[in-house]
């Protein structure tokens, strides 16, 4: 009767997991649309450039990503996981806090970027008309 209801809990366990993570997959998946669109729109906003530039601009992306990522590792490392730690691998807390953290971190990151592009180009448009009635 006992064994049942171990197995009972760990097949919920199973099945809730699985869900989480499909859910996970669809939000990234979601994530991953949103900004190839927004690329899409930056990129074709953009004037052409040559080869020379146009490696530059993704030199500073690839440092900008890469300043995010470390950001976001030190900030949720810091929230989450104790200084004084006696694990060698993460509890569920902290893997649950880290989880949400980055979650987080990469939605503000998001909607950071949305906000700046929609500036930028409201900036663009508002150079346009003077421009125009000059």
């Amino acid at each position: 009767m006992r064994a049942g209801i171990v197995a009972a809990g760990i097949g919920g366990f199973v099945l809730a997991k699985r869900s989480i993570d499909k859910k996970r997959y669809e939000n990234m998946k979601h994530r991953e649309e949103v900004l190839i669109y927004t690329d899409q729109r930056r990129m074709a906003s953009l004037p052409q450039l040559d080869v020379s530039k146009l490696k530059i601009v993704q030199d500073l992306e690839i440092e900008m990503m890469s300043d995010m990522y470390n950001k976001m590792t030190t900030a949720c490392n810091k929230k989450c996981i104790p200084s004084k730690y006696r694990d060698p691998s993460l509890t569920k807390g902290e893997s649950v806090c880290l989880d949400r953290c980055v979650a987080k971190y990469l939605d503000v990151h998001e909607r950071i970027g949305r906000k700046l592009t929609q500036l930028s180009m409201q900036d663009e448009e508002l150079i346009k008309q003077i421009q125009a009635e000059q």
